[in-house]
């Protein structure tokens, strides 16, 4: 029976992993499309009385307020071309707003409902913003279609629910590497395919095409055929597992006494631990926050850096993307799969070693910044810091939160996951701050000091979650 429970669990997360991959790379199909779309929509106002029009007057004034009390950057230069890349900054922080207030109620929503619902749920709002997307001839209909994008994504946080419910504490954290393996490969090929789409025809000059007024039309239909697939597979593919554990349980142990007591005492055993848990949860939460706080601002201005230290051209900013996007997938696959998810503890490791990497590779950054002509063999070693924090500090933090209990999962992940999209909505605006009003040095050694006290903070004040005798006995009467 343990082999038919370990067959069923595996078969359940590469179904997770095949799904996401496809809405991962659906979703990151539009990125490198956002400034030309912005563009093309600009581009066909007849006034200047339009949302639009005056968001990019606002962020010009603000682009020429930072110029004249700043060096200079090869970037802002650029002028409306910078403020159309600023405005796609932006609407990026709304979509992780938005994250922010939907993520409590979709994990609430899977605990009462049922996983398989809501992801379908949420896949029937991704569809319905890129059908709008795909017919949407202003900035207004594009903008609404983002806002019903932000509130539907729940794909992210549902895997990783999903992963908890059927794999043990031995093996969370190799499930939920998954996801991480699913971002990094999206992030690295769906961008390309965007690319190749944005040298296709922006729109087509025949009338009688229905996509005449959609900007990258071709780009918005490959997404929905992407997303519609992935639904069709979840649809069919894809069981309840909500009740997976208690109903794994039963079936093993063939509905004797000692399930019964084992579960009693597991009840009674996380009574006095409430309290315990709930303090561990918010501290992971705020750790979640303040972390992406500072890594996803780091991130963010990393392709400024690149243009204004190193006049990097769009292939070589690629390239240097693809890299990291590519070490991180390798790592995952390789190391982080194979040595860790034997314990809370070892969870606990891999976050403070992604963190001291990140710190580090931040050093490095700041440090070429120093140099006159710039060093690229810093700024690849910083590089390289980046993938081995993509790599482990947040699939280790959500393995950590999921084996807190095994009570209203949904709920727990869903919070962790909004109190890190607060981070990473306003992360970026705080580093784009610092790093044209006090220097991209100053900026990056303000990076690395931080994530290097937040991983001496986990260390001192986070400790490992418990996994209860009963929790490990039950699984190994499985």
């Amino acid at each position: 029976m343990t082999s038919t429970l370990a067959l069923q669990s595996k078969r359940i997360t590469h179904i997770v992993f095949i799904a996401l991959l496809l809405d991962i790379l659906s979703f990151t199909i539009i990125l490198p499309l956002l400034p030309r779309s912005l563009e093309a929509y600009k581009a066909r106002e007849t006034h200047d009385l339009t949302l639009l029009s005056s968001l990019l007057s606002h962020i010009s004034l603000l682009r020429e307020f930072i110029q004249s009390r700043s060096a200079s950057s090869r970037f802002l230069q650029q002028g409306a071309r910078a403020d159309l890349v600023l405005l796609g900054g932006l609407l990026g922080s709304l979509y992780s707003l938005l994250q922010c207030i939907v993520a409590p109620w979709i994990g609430r929503a899977a605990d009462r409902f049922g996983r398989r619902p809501v992801l379908l749920l949420c896949m029937l709002g991704n569809i319905l913003w890129t059908v709008i997307w795909l017919y949407a001839h202003s900035f207004e209909l594009f903008l609404g279609a983002r806002v019903i994008a932000g509130l539907s994504e729940g794909n992210v946080q549902l895997s990783n629910t999903i992963i908890a419910d059927v794999t043990d504490p031995a093996t969370r954290s190799r499930g939920m590497a998954l996801v991480g393996i699913a971002f990094a490969v999206g992030f690295t090929v769906g961008p390309s395919i965007g690319a190749y789409f944005s040298q296709l025809p922006l729109e087509s000059t025949q009338s009688r095409n229905i996509f005449t007024y959609a900007p990258f039309a071709a780009a918005a239909l490959f997404s929905l055929v992407l997303l519609l697939v992935e639904t069709l597979f979840l649809f069919v593919r894809l069981p309840e597992t909500l009740n997976y554990k208690r109903n794994s349980s039963e079936t093993s142990a063939g509905g004797d006494s000692g399930t019964e007591d084992a579960a009693t005492g597991s009840r009674d055993s996380a009574q006095p631990n409430a309290q315990s848990s709930k303090q561990l949860q918010r501290r992971l939460n705020l750790l979640h926050f303040t972390y992406l706080f500072f890594f996803s601002g780091m991130e963010y201005t990393l392709t400024f850096l690149t243009h204004d230290k190193f006049a990097f051209s769009n292939g070589q900013q690629g390239r240097l993307l693809g890299f990291i996007g590519i070490l991180s997938t390798l790592l995952q696959g390789i190391w982080v799969r194979r040595h860790r998810g034997k314990s809370a503890h070892k969870d606990k490791d891999m976050v403070v070693k992604g963190m001291l990497a990140c710190s580090a590779g931040l050093l490095c950054i700041a440090y070429c910044t120093a140099v006159k002509s710039g060093s690229t063999l810093l700024l690849w070693m910083g590089a390289v810091g980046f993938a081995v924090a993509s790599a482990t500090v947040v699939n280790c933090l959500n393995s950590m939160v999921s084996l807190i209990n095994d009570v209203e999962t949904g709920k727990r992940l869903g919070d962790f996951r909004s109190a890190g999209q607060i981070g990473r909505s306003m992360g970026p605006l705080f580093a784009c701050s610092v790093y044209w009003l006090l220097g991209s040095r100053f900026c990056y050694l303000v990076g690395s000091a931080a994530v290097f006290a937040i991983s001496l903070l986990f260390i001192a004040f986070v400790p490992a979650p418990t996994v209860s005798s009963s929790r490990i006995s039950t699984k190994k009467s499985q």
